[in-house]
């Protein structure tokens, strides 16, 4: 039987964000142990929200929001698109739920955002926690070297970027 999966976007403070809100208080403060104050912050009424359903029942979510990225390279200006919280609920792990949330987050923003996809410098960048800096690796993103690893809520963190040649030729090549 195919399953259904439907990635929906909505805004803080939305019935679909309630289901988000589970999630994510469920994997960073209870399972990470992330403090509560730290987990809801002040980008949550700014930020994008999207949520993974399969088969109708939600398993997780992440948040996207436009930032400035200052001296990328050492030479380069530039706003990227911030993506944040990724969370898959733990009884959906390991059943390939969370390579596909963050490739539908990444085709959905690239798609229906105006930033400038002529250029290739980083189009999207993640603080992801270290221990899973290989997954992204393996969806496309690289390490930013000139970020030293860095704690975030008592988790260390490293700064992963991916950019528009990366994006077209993983995301939109046939």
């Amino acid at each position: 039987m195919q399953e259904e999966i439907i990635l929906s976007t909505t805004d803080f403070n939305t019935l679909v964000f309630e289901d988000i809100k589970k999630i994510r208080y469920e994997v960073f403060v209870i399972e990470q142990q992330c403090p509560q104050e730290e987990e809801w912050d002040e980008y949550d009424e700014s930020s994008k929200h999207l949520l993974l359903k399969v088969n109708g029942e939600p398993v997780g979510c992440a948040r996207w929001r436009k930032v400035y990225y200052p001296k990328y390279d050492g030479n380069m200006e530039c706003d990227v698109i911030k993506l944040e919280r990724f969370a898959i609920l733990k009884q959906f792990r390991g059943k390939s739920f969370g390579k596909e949330l963050v490739k539908q987050v990444i085709k959905h923003v690239y798609q229906t955002t105006n930033i400038d996809q002529s250029l290739n410098y980083p189009l999207f960048m993640i603080n992801a926690q270290q221990y899973v800096e290989n997954f992204y690796s393996s969806l496309g993103f690289e390490t930013d070297k000139n970020i030293p690893i860095f704690d975030e809520a008592g988790i260390l963190h490293v700064r992963m970027i991916i950019t528009n040649d990366k994006i077209k030729k993983l995301y939109f090549s046939s």
